[in-house]
């Protein structure tokens, strides 16, 4: 590592002196040091303590797991038919409540019905890795997995200021400014994906949550692609359909420049009511994207339109951020020229949008069909499912920064009605796993690594949303599979919210 950090800290005006082994070392008889290595190099036994490796020291018995028994239940956000997502509270290891309170999204996913099919399988493997690889300001953190024979956990942050959605539904529509500060902290969050290698290919305004300060993070990433490069393409028909690009429509192979078009389609309903391209129904729907043209509201300003005609291309190579630069071009466009990114991704500017949460449990921006039920965590039938044949080995996950508190511990022995938009919303869930890979850690390797979102007349149409995988419930990912290509929404029209 001294290799990577090659760096000199002195005095100001001072001067670095360089020590060799043998001076840093030597003996400093009026403090009472003793030289901790001798001329050959060995280390003195007389003064420094030897310690055996074996499973107690490497692996000690006596630091807690972490597991479904570490928790509370305190609200149900959501649920569907895979499983549900509750608002869960940490108890210490006497089962007593921290202060202030540790505040979790659980997501509780049930492996029978998930293993039925190796797809939603493979999805919530991806979900669960990437989750695990990716860090960034905007996107949702995974704290734990763990899982018990029937169950899967995911412990995520929580997020109490709700989904986009609902704001967007309280507002109506935003303004450009409040518009190009969400959409600016959603395009940082899917340039980083994009530099690891990952296509979202699920942007819409219910899988954009808000914290407490009421920045975004993104959420579901039930179907996101990974290991994707530029030039790579992917076939999987996925998505929302009012939300997506004409080429996985065409089912003709999709790149990163997907999300980008999402992007344009999420800027469009932000900013006046509704998605760019809606019909009655699902065919109407995708007949519109693939040739309908586009229509920009008079009262847009021209950097708005400029920008929503680039990014709603219906060629990807015409649209911009589908070069090797990706997002770059879309940052230094005009609509976002009073952006200082370095300042927005740091979280230096004030967010339009304040969360009104009246304490650590409020649950008041979620959806009140689902917080005014009892929040249970039910048994699981364990007849339909054989523990013996756990095809969810390695989902085992405790955050480096939660291996970093542990390593410094001493070793000791009801709101009004939803948008119709909302009904449709499929409700799916996702995966959690367990801990056992961290009691493999020894405490030097634990150490190391903590070293280093009322829409007045809003569209009547719901958004159909086809997955190979998943959805979001408030915001938290559901994982719902349509062999079908996708459920018909109720043929209503659309119309323009206030």
């Amino acid at each position: 590592m001294a290799g990577v950090f090659d760096l000199e800290l002195t005095e100001e005006g001072g001067q670095t002196e360089e020590l060799s082994d043998d001076e840093y070392f030597e003996t400093d008889e009026a403090n009472g040091r003793q030289q901790e290595y001798g001329g050959d190099g060995l280390p003195n036994e007389e003064i420094m303590e030897t310690l055996e490796l074996s499973a107690q020291t490497v692996n000690p018995s006596n630091i807690r797991k972490i597991g479904r028994e570490s928790f509370e239940i305190v609200s149900l956000l959501g649920k569907g038919g895979y499983g549900k997502v509750l608002l869960a509270e940490m108890l210490d290891e006497n089962r007593k409540k921290y202060d202030p309170p540790r505040l979790y999204a659980m997501k509780v996913l049930k492996k029978a019905t998930i293993a039925r099919n190796q797809k939603d399988t493979a999805h919530t493997r991806a979900e669960r890795n990437i989750l695990e690889a990716v860090k960034h300001p905007f996107i949702v953190d995974l704290h734990y997995a763990f899982q018990t024979d029937g169950k899967l956990y995911l412990i995520l942050e929580y997020l109490p200021g709700g989904e986009l959605f609902t704001h967007l539904e309280r507002e109506g529509i935003f303004m450009e400014d409040m518009a190009s500060f969400y959409l600016g902290e959603i395009l940082l969050a899917i340039e980083h994906l994009h530099t690891l290698g990952v296509i979202y290919r699920d942007l819409k305004p219910e899988n954009v949550l808000l914290d407490s300060k009421g920045h975004i993070k993104l959420t579901d990433f039930g179907l996101c692609k990974e290991s994707i490069s530029l030039g790579d393409i992917t076939h999987t028909f996925c998505g929302t359909i009012e939300y997506m690009a004409p080429e996985i429509v065409q089912r003709s192979g999709h790149g990163k420049a997907v999300d980008w078009w999402s992007l344009g389609a999420l800027m469009y309903d932000m900013l006046t009511g509704q998605p760019p391209f809606s019909g009655e129904n699902r065919k109407k729907t995708i007949d519109k994207i693939l040739r309908a043209k586009l229509s920009l509201p008079p009262y847009l300003t021209n950097e708005a339109r400029g920008l929503l005609k680039k990014l709603l291309k219906k060629n990807p190579s015409d649209r911009l951020g589908s070069g090797p630069d990706d997002a770059a071009p879309i940052k230094s466009h005009p609509f976002f020229r009073h952006t200082n990114w370095q300042d927005l991704v740091n979280k230096r500017i004030e967010p339009p949008i304040k969360i009104g949460v009246t304490s650590a449990y409020d649950v008041s921006l979620f959806d009140t069909k689902f917080t005014k039920q009892t929040p249970c965590d039910s048994p699981v039938d364990m007849s339909v499912f054989s523990p013996s044949m756990n095809i969810f080995d390695g989902f085992t996950y405790v955050a480096p920064s939660v291996l970093a508190d542990l390593a410094t511990q001493p070793w000791i022995s009801e709101r009004g009605p939803r948008s119709p938009r909302k009904s449709y919303k499929a409700e799916s869930f996702m995966l959690n796993n367990g801990l056992e890979g961290f009691y493999q850690a020894n405490a030097a390797t634990a150490y190391e690594i903590a070293s280093q979102r009322n829409r007045g007349n809003a569209p009547s149409h719901a958004p159909t949303t086809v997955v190979a995988s998943s959805k979001a419930v408030n915001g938290y990912d559901m994982e719902d599979m349509d062999t079908t290509g996708g459920a018909t929404a109720a043929p209503t029209v659309p119309t323009h919210r206030r």
